[in-house]
């Protein structure tokens, strides 16, 4: 077969079939060839053994907010062929998931997908002594093992930070240098945003004037305190910021438009605008810039991969897999005046 044919066949980019041939070739099931491979000689025309059904339960552990509906979406699609998921809703708080975990377990799952509400640094006190304690494998979902290190549990979640580099590249390439970041979130997923911003900075050469509106500015409630917009459009005027970054609380965004519009800063002519999250970016006026995290993705390959530790528990080293989002560029953006 040839690399133009499969692209062709199957819808997919030229790096994909490069990257899967030579993952076969590697397996000894193809030979490469100038441009495409062959099926080895010695290897037999039989397709491989199905995987089998799986026809036990998972528990599902995450808390209660509108980004994780599309995981579980995306779980969804991996036990459509088979098997059962119990899901269960935190608020946000570590000691209520310990106590559904114990009933999920008593309960009699195979496996447990978690979104543990910890902070990327520091693991809370006994929060490690529990993951060993736990019978059955378990993988995170857009959460890793606070502190880093080995040993610890394999997890999938958004390339954050590639996506907010992939911003900060945008914004660069028209010209903006002095930014503005709003980033309320207390989660890991805030941190891991963050840390893109400041690295982005640095890397593309931007202000180091550029700042981040946080919990301390604006609060980490889960409303806008009243005057959050103002606060916000305050600081666009005190700092001469061109362009804002906003991270969570995706409806905010209208709030902000309107504090613009009422100020006489014009979008994106004066203030470039683009959110991360893209369920209503698009109905803003103008239509909004957006990192779109792919979570059904996330959910996807959350579940396959503890399928996989359910069906061979291994003891090789666990996987971290990151899914990079994607930038979708509408109306809001525009070189500074």
């Amino acid at each position: 077969m040839s690399i133009t044919a499969l692209v062709d066949d199957l819808g997919v980019s030229h790096v994909t079939v490069r990257r899967d041939l030579d993952s076969l070739v590697a397996e000894q099931m193809l030979d490469k060839v100038r441009g495409g491979a062959v099926l080895r000689a010695d290897r037999p025309l039989t397709a491989p053994a199905p995987m089998p059904v799986f026809s036990g339960t998972i528990g599902v552990v995450m808390p209660t907010s509108y980004y994780y509906r599309y995981v579980v979406e995306g779980i969804d699609d991996v036990l459509a062929s088979g098997g059962e998921m119990k899901l269960v809703i935190s608020e946000y708080d570590l000691d209520e998931e310990y106590r559904l975990i114990d009933e999920l377990v008593a309960s009699g799952i195979d496996g447990l997908l978690w979104v543990p509400t910890v902070s990327e640094r520091l693991a809370p006190p006994g929060f490690l002594s529990m993951l060993e304690r736990l019978p059955v494998p378990v993988v995170f979902i857009e959460r890793e093992t606070p502190g880093g290190g080995f040993g610890s549990v394999t997890s999938v979640r958004s390339a954050h930070e590639r996506g907010v580099f992939a911003v900060l590249q945008h914004l660069a390439g028209l010209g903006h240098r002095r930014l503005l970041m709003v980033s309320r979130g207390s989660s890991q997923s805030s941190e891991f945003v963050r840390e893109g911003w400041r690295n982005a900075l640095q890397r593309l050469d931007l202000d180091p004037a550029s700042s981040i509106l946080g919990p301390d500015e604006l609060g980490a409630g889960p409303r806008w305190e009243r005057g959050g917009s103002d606060i916000v459009m305050d600081a666009v005027e005190r700092t001469g910021a061109t362009a804002l970054f906003c991270h969570g609380d995706e409806n905010s965004l209208f709030g902000l438009l309107q504090n613009a519009r009422s100020r006489n800063i014009a979008v994106p002519e004066r203030l470039s605008i683009v959110a991360y999250d893209d369920d209503v970016s698009a109905h803003a006026d103008p239509p909004i810039s957006a990192v779109a995290p792919d979570r059904r993705r996330v959910g996807a390959l959350a579940t396959r991969t503890l399928l996989d530790l359910i069906r061979e528990p291994s003891a090789e080293p666990p996987l971290h897999l990151h899914v990079e989002p994607r930038l979708i560029l509408r109306a809001s953006t525009a070189p500074p005046a």
